[in-house]
Formats: C-alpha cells, structure tokens, sequence
C-alpha cells in the first residue's frame, strides 16, 4: 500500500512537473534565441590592458572593475557618473560598447562621437565627431587619428581637428578602404593602421571591368535599379591594389606585380612601420606568394615562401609578430592537412613548425609572462587506439592549448569536453576561459598561465531550464574515408515505442560546421520548437563542412553536390534504420549552400522525402560570384562536367516531390536569377513548384519578417509530413 502510494504520488508529480513547464513559440525561438533564451554571463567582460584587472557591465548598468583573483569591487562607474563628470553630456540611456584603451581609461562610441573615458581624472573628451555618411571608421593605436570611407573615398581625421581628402576618383567601379574579393580569404576590412599610428594601407579595387548586375528595390514607384558588380564564375575579375598613405604626405602603391586579377590578402605590417607582407593568390587559387614590400616606396624588399597545391590553397590569417620581435612571426597554414602554426624570419626562412597533428590551430592568444609558453586554441585531435576508436575530438570541441616555445610539447588547459575559449591578460600572468557544452550552459573560469585553476568566476543558469526541450544528441556515421558527426533533436516526450515523422536541416558546404558540443549543439532554437510538436530534427555535417582537415574539406573538389550527396544519403539509411522513426514521412530543409543541398537531395533522391524547402538556393554555380567558386569548382570552362553534374536548372525533370523554394528579391550574395532560372525551367517541363519570395531582402531574412519565413517553411513541411507523434 505505501509502496503504491508514493509511486502513484511520484506520477502525479511527475505529470504536474511536465504539465506545469513552458511551451516555447516560434515567435521567441527566432526573435529571442540570443537574448531572453541565451545563457547570461558578464556583459561586455574584458581584460583590463596592463593590469590583473577584468572589467564589466553589471545587471544593474554599472561598469565594475575588479582583480581575477578577487570577487571584491575595486571600483565601479555608472551611467550617471558619466554623464556628471567633465566633458559633453551624451545622454546615455545604458552603457554603450566599451573597450578599455589603457589602464585608466576606455572608450566607447555613440552616434557619432567617439569618447574617450578617464576613470582616474573623472573626465570624457570626445575625439573625434564622425561626419554623418561615414563608413568603416577605424583609429590608430594612439587615438591620434581615424580614417574612414565617404562616397567611396578615403578620408584621415586628427583626433580634435578636420578631415584630409586622401583620395579623390572614388566612385561607381572604384572603391577604397573597404573589404575586397567579396569577404573571402579571412578579409573583413580594408584599411590597416601601421604599428606606430603614422601610415595607414588601404585597399584600391578598380571593378570597372566587372559586369553590373542589377537588384530591382520596389520600394520607389515605379520600380528602380540597384547596379551591383557582380563578378560570375569564369568571367572578368576586378583588380585590387595596396597603397598606404603617410600622414601629411602622399599615397604609395605597393609594386604587386602579377596578374592584375590576382587575390592580395594577409595583410600585416611589420612592427617597425616601415614593410608590409602581403599575399599574393593567383585567380586559379593554387599558388599563393607571401612578400614583403617598402611601405614608403612600395618596392618589393623580400620573397618571403611560396605554398602550393593541387587544389587549392586559402590563406585567411595575417602573420603574426612575436612581441618584442621585428624579424620573427607565425604563420598559419593548413600545409600539413591540418591548420597549423609556423615560424618565419623576416628573410623568408622557416625557423620551425610549431604546431602539429591531427588538430586545427585556430587563433593565437599569445604567450604567457615567462615567454616559455604560447596560448593557443584549437579544434581537439583525433583519438588513436583509445577505449573507443571511433570516438574522435576532432571539430567536434574547441579547447585552450598550452605549446612549449621551445620543445613544442602541448597542453591542454582543461580537457573537458566541449567549446572552449579564452583571452589573456596583457602581463600573460592569467588566462579567461568560457566554457559551454551540451551539459553546460555557460562558464567563465580564471587560470594560472601554469594551468593551475584559479577561480570559478561565473556560472549561467540555463534560460530554457523551464521549457520543454530536451537535449541533444550526437552520433557518429561511417562512410567508406572517415567518421561523420550528426545531431538528432527530439521532443521532450520522446517514446521510443512509437513513430516520428522527420525534418532534416541541412548545410553541407565548406566554412560551415552545424554539430558542436556547445549549448544546444549549435543548433537554432526554431528546430527545439519544432521538436515538440511531435517531430525529430536531424542533421549532418558531411564532408567539405569545416574544421575537419584538408582531406575531409577538399573530398568536393570540382564535384560540388556529388560526396555530399553520398553522406546524406547514409544519414537517411540511418533514421530510416531506427525503430522510433516514421520513415515515409520526411522532409529537409536548408538555405544558401543549404537550398542547393536541399534540391539536389530531392533531385537525387526521388520519393524519399514528401517535402523540401530550399531559401536563397545556388542553382547554376556559373553564376556564383568567382572568389567562391574557382576556389571549389574551377571555371566552367576548365570544369564543365563537373559544372554540369551539379547544375540543378539541367536537372528540373527529375523533381518528382514537393519543394517550396524562397528567395529574397534584394540577394546580391545568390542572385535571384538561381531560382528564377530553376522556376523557368519547371515551367518549361510542366514541372509544378511551390515558389515565395520576400520582397526587398537580401540573402537572409532578418528581423520581424524571419518569424513569417520560419512559419512559412514548417507550415509547407507538416502540411505534408502530416501532424507531429504526441504524447
């Protein structure tokens, strides 16, 4: 009888628990995943430059300053205190962006003003009044000067006094100062300050030559034309050059001779301000020349290496100086299959590998004070003969490694796994490290530089902890070369006794990594949402995904959409395979690079899936931009077959299932003739297709619109998928 009753009473708490838990919307999991429904830490945590010191924004809008090793306040500033000490009054409702420019001083930017905060005069100058129209602003390391794009010219600013026009023939074709080769190859700016704050290089691309491309915006009546220079696979590239300007003198271009369609990237400065190294990229993407050039008279000073592949090759990270050093940096190269970090002198010589294995190195943090120890981090490595061979670390996890200078041993500075990162302080005394898992929502931790733990600093409460979700899971496939990771989402009232009908979301191409042991196992929040209305969301990163080595990324080479095809296919076999599972009724789902895995999956595999959606879709990749698509596919003209084979306009007759294409009209990433060509061609074969667009977007649907997109896309899968399997 009591064994009865406190069973029963364990039910009834059990149901009540379940019953008396949250229902996550649509409307929240795409508004709010990175704000109500994102693990809470310490807003805007910094090191403070040449102290122990961290710096913060607290719950209660106060910047707080404390030691790493302590939890008392050393000092703390509000909002009010700025507003009341000398300088002008910003009105400031909270606390803006800040980063701390020395130890007794930050700054921060609003509207635009650029201030600078002294917390040991209680004083706020403002620098610099940014003129309106102004674009990509940038300051030297002294705050003495910014620079900036207007109207597609370079313009240098003295801190306190008035703008210098540097260039002048700015305009339609020709543009200065701002990110070329359409972001790729690691470029995200176009102006580099030098060391000492004197000269600043900047980028001259002439695109003249580039084809207009024309983005129709119906926000005018009637309709007008947005030109943009959009340069297709196997046509005319635009040419960029580097030029610096010294302040108060004159613009020098640096002699990068070659073909005038050759990639200039890795831009870094010498420490000494007076040399650049640049990489120079042929178009074909399998030579790159690294030099080094006289910053004031763009003379060629030294031929530093050369690398070379038969594929490709893709520098994305500048050369980084060794402190205190003018002749040694790192340089950081996938050579060896796997990213890693090498030793040069300014003469060009190889002075050691510092890294290596089968692990990507993916950002230096610097060395500790004792200059024995370098900080970096990295994916983790692959796991040989352990208890369980097929259990890999590698891309899955990130962790914080400790590299002996001098032996090149590593440590890794804790080994639990899941997504680390990390930051140290400028003395290399102390190491800040989050951590988040699938376990593990957030957590900030302070090190030693010997690797001794040293505080707990912060832990995060689970913001969904009230909600029906369940967890992730991940779990590994094997194809005929490697082991593929994959990640499953089910609803919370998972019974494996009964049938689930499935989405699968899928990406599939290079640059991208979609399955992480980190909150929520990188996964958007929409897909948990869906989950728990009865359905299972699968997903795999197949090979040319990220951060898996050279091998696993150049399988695709030149055969866009035919390996991926073959490891999608072992995810279906495998949901098909379990018991839980409703094998007839499936569908996928993807965007971009996803929307062209999304319609060759339904081109490949007729009658698998009841239904597909496909936003912003590749359809032809000979008219994807080149940077992107030499580097995979070549030309079209040296890589027809391979052009054709994954050349879905070609391959309408064999849509056999359901499939809602989407397309924002505004995309000047995948221009909307892709979908419009695949449209056409349907038509022409008296295929039917379900066919939407957001008029005015560009690539991606953001804001208040993306909820109408994410209802639009679920809605067209369960209509026929049928009804999710409920408790």
């Amino acid at each position: 009888m009591k064994k009865f009753f406190l069973a029963s009473f364990a039910a009834l708490i059990s149901t009540v628990g379940y019953t008396q838990m949250k229902s996550l919307t649509l409307e929240d999991a795409v508004l709010k995943q990175y704000s109500d429904f994102y693990p809470k830490t310490l807003d805007q945590l910094q090191w403070v430059p040449n102290t122990n010191k961290l710096a913060y924004i607290n719950e209660f809008e106060e910047l707080v300053i404390h030691e790493c090793n302590s939890s008392q306040t050393s000092r703390s500033i509000m909002l009010s205190d700025i507003d009341s000490w000398s300088g002008p009054d910003f009105g400031l409702k909270k606390f803006p962006k800040f980063s701390f420019y020395d130890s007794t001083s930050f700054t921060f930017r609003t509207g635009g003003s650029f201030a600078k905060v002294d917390i040991e005069a209680n004083n706020v100058e403002t620098l610099f009044e940014i003129p309106k129209g102004a674009e990509h602003v940038t300051m030297n390391e002294d705050l003495s000067f910014c620079a900036y794009i207007k109207d597609d010219n370079l313009f240098v600013m003295k801190s306190g006094g008035t703008s210098i026009q540097v260039t002048s023939d700015g305009k339609d074709g020709i543009i200065y100062g701002q990110a070329v080769h359409r972001y790729e190859f690691g470029i995200d700016r176009g102006m580099f300050w030098s060391p000492d704050g004197k000269r600043i290089a900047f980028y001259r691309m002439d695109e003249s030559m580039v084809s207009q491309y024309p983005i129709v915006d119906i926000s005018t009546t009637p309709a007008s034309v947005n030109n943009t220079r959009y340069p297709m696979a196997g046509q005319k590239s635009h040419h960029v050059k580097l030029g610096v300007y010294e302040i108060g003198g004159k613009i020098t271009y640096m002699n990068t001779e070659g073909d005038p369609e050759q990639y200039l990237t890795s831009i870094g400065w010498v420490p000494n301000s007076k040399a650049l190294i640049i990489g120079q990229l042929n178009r074909d993407q399998n030579k790159l020349k690294v030099n080094m050039y006289d910053a004031q008279n763009g003379s060629l000073l030294q031929p530093l290496f050369e690398e070379s592949h038969p594929k490709y090759v893709e520098p994305e990270h500048a050369p980084w100086f060794l402190p205190g050093s003018e002749d040694e940096f790192i340089w950081m190269s996938e050579r060896s299959g796997y990213q890693h970090l090498y030793l040069y002198n300014t003469e060009g010589k190889l002075l050691r590998t510092l890294t290596n294995g089968q692990w990507e190195a993916q950002h230096i943090l610097g060395f500790d004070h004792t200059k024995n120890y370098l900080f970096v981090s990295g994916t983790g490595e692959v796991v040989i003969g352990g208890k369980n061979p097929d259990e890999t670390r590698n891309g899955l996890h990130r962790f914080t490694y400790m590299i002996d200078y001098e032996l090149g041993g590593k440590t890794i500075i804790d080994s639990t796994l899941g997504t680390h990162s990390a930051s140290l302080n400028d003395g290399g005394k102390f190491l800040l490290e989050r951590f988040s898992s699938i376990e593990t929502p957030a957590e900030i931790n302070i090190y030693e530089t010997n690797g001794k733990k040293l505080v707990a600093f912060c832990s995060a409460k689970d913001p969904l902890d009230s909600f029906n979700i369940a967890k992730p899971e991940i779990f590994t496939l094997k194809n005929a070369r490697t082991t593929l990771y994959g990640r499953l989402i089910k609803p919370s009232h998972f019974d494996a006794s009964k049938k689930y009908p499935v989405l699968i979301y899928v990406y599939g191409g290079p640059h991208a990594q979609l399955i992480r042991d980190t909150y929520l196992g990188g996964a958007s929040l929409w897909m948990y949402h869906f989950a728990e209305q009865g359905y299972i969301v699968a997903t795999l990163d197949n090979r040319g995904s990220a951060n898996r080595g050279l091998d696993f990324e150049q399988s695709t080479f030149r055969k866009l959409g035919v390996e991926e095809m073959h490891d999608q296919k072992l995810l279906i076999d495998y949901l098909k395979s379990q018991s839980y599972v409703d094998g007839d009724n499936m569908a996928v789902h993807g965007w971009s690079y996803g929307g062209f895995m999304t319609t060759n999956m339904l081109l490949t595999f007729p009658g698998i899936f009841k239904a597909g959606v496909a936003g912003g879709p590749v359809c032809d990749w000979s008219m994807y931009e080149v940077m992107y698509t030499e580097r995979y596919m070549d030309t079209p003209e040296a890589n027809p077959d391979g052009f054709a084979t994954a050349n879905l306009v070609e391959r309408a007759q064999y849509l056999e299932d359901d499939l809602l294409v989407i397309h924002g009209t505004a995309d000047d990433i995948v221009v909307w003739q892709h979908s419009q060509a695949f449209l056409k061609s349907c038509i022409d074969q008296g295929i039917q297709l379900d066919y939407f667009v957001y008029p005015g977007h560009p690539h991606n649907v953001r804001g208040k619109d993306r909820v109408h997109l994410m209802t639009k896309v679920l809605n067209y899968v369960t209509e026929r998928i049928g009804p999710g399997t409920m408790p």
